[in-house]
């Protein structure tokens, strides 16, 4: 196997790991027109991964915010 067979093989690894995620957060009908199609809706998964990445948002900013206050309690 030389180098390229070996880019090709990870590189058809990755999109079917990709292809399935995505099917497991996303429903995507047979009719879609494209990324931006008003069809295309999240699946529970993919809603409860959306709320999680904004609670995690949330949080991060919290916590940025308590140490720049810790660190520099003159700005407040």
């Amino acid at each position: 196997m030389d180098i390229y067979d070996l880019l090709i093989n990870i590189l058809a690894e990755v999109l079917a790991l990709t292809n399935g995620t995505l099917s497991n957060w996303v429903n995507v009908p047979a009719n879609a027109t494209g990324p931006l199609d008003p069809n295309i809706t999240l699946t529970t998964c993919g809603t409860d991964l959306v709320e999680y990445i904004g609670t995690l948002a949330i949080e991060a900013t919290n916590f940025l915010s308590t140490v720049a206050m810790t660190l520099f309690p003159t700005i407040a």
